[in-house]
């Protein structure tokens, strides 16, 4: 049976792509692994992966288990276990993301390379969403939350990070973005670059020290405003 991978094929294409270009192999950190899709492919190529993730219980790989971490405390990997650290689809699920990317820099070795991909909440159509109804995200109810997720917040979207916030997390723990990537182009997004223009026609009457208070080199940058539904940001730690 085919593993169910959490994450759309757009974005395990793209991380296994940087793994293929990366020169030497090594220990590599897969949280939150989910099911093992990653994991497996990653093994694939050679590479020593140590599954984790905060429901241990859904990895699907015959012969290997993953082990338990709570991205939101302490992991339980010393300092600069690793050598690559891949966080697919996670940090937005956590409930201190602060702490989240201040473990995953602890565990990465100086010159260690995070690949971190997380839902672009500042592309156009997200932007509009959030005009209208005020989420930048969909809310979760009460009822949902008891039912669906089974009082378990993991599943949930509790943190929806824009990139100049999420830079701003991964640079004070020395984590340098070496490049940021969309997983796919949406080409329903044609249809809003009116709306696009309108944006970057009035922000470019702004004085430059406004624009730059808003990071809006960054946060309207076309990889971001006209980019896909998700973000690919690869990371050095700095030493």
């Amino acid at each position: 049976m085919e593993m169910v991978r959490l994450a759309n094929d757009g974005i395990h294409d793209k991380v296994i792509g940087y793994f293929r270009r990366f020169t030497a192999s090594g220990r590599v950190l897969d949280l939150p692994c989910g099911t093992g899709a990653l994991t497996q492919d990653l093994l694939d190529l050679g590479f020593d992966v140590t599954p984790c993730d905060i429901h241990p219980e859904y990895f699907q790989i015959k012969g290997r288990n993953a082990i338990y971490g709570n991205l939101n405390s302490r992991l339980p990997f010393e300092d600069a276990s690793f050598d690559y650290v891949v966080c697919v689809e996670g940090i937005e699920h956590t409930e201190n993301p602060y702490n989240a990317i201040r473990e995953l820099a602890r565990v990465l070795r100086p010159e260690g390379k995070l690949i971190l991909t997380t839902p672009n909440y500042l592309n156009i159509e997200r932007r509009l969403k959030f005009l209208v109804t005020g989420s930048f995200t969909k809310p979760v109810s009460l009822e949902k939350f008891r039912t669906f997720y089974g009082n378990d917040s993991a599943g949930m979207h509790n943190s929806p990070l824009t990139f100049p916030v999420l830079n701003f997390m991964l640079s004070v723990n020395n984590l340098r973005v070496d490049s940021l990537e969309k997983e796919k182009t949406k080409w329903k997004q044609n249809f809003l670059y009116p709306a696009i223009l309108l944006i970057r026609s009035y922000t470019a009457l702004w004085p430059a020290q406004e624009r730059k208070k808003y990071q809006l080199k960054s946060a309207n940058a076309p990889v971001i405003l006209n980019g896909g539904n998700c973000l690919i940001a690869t990371c050095t730690k700095i030493p």
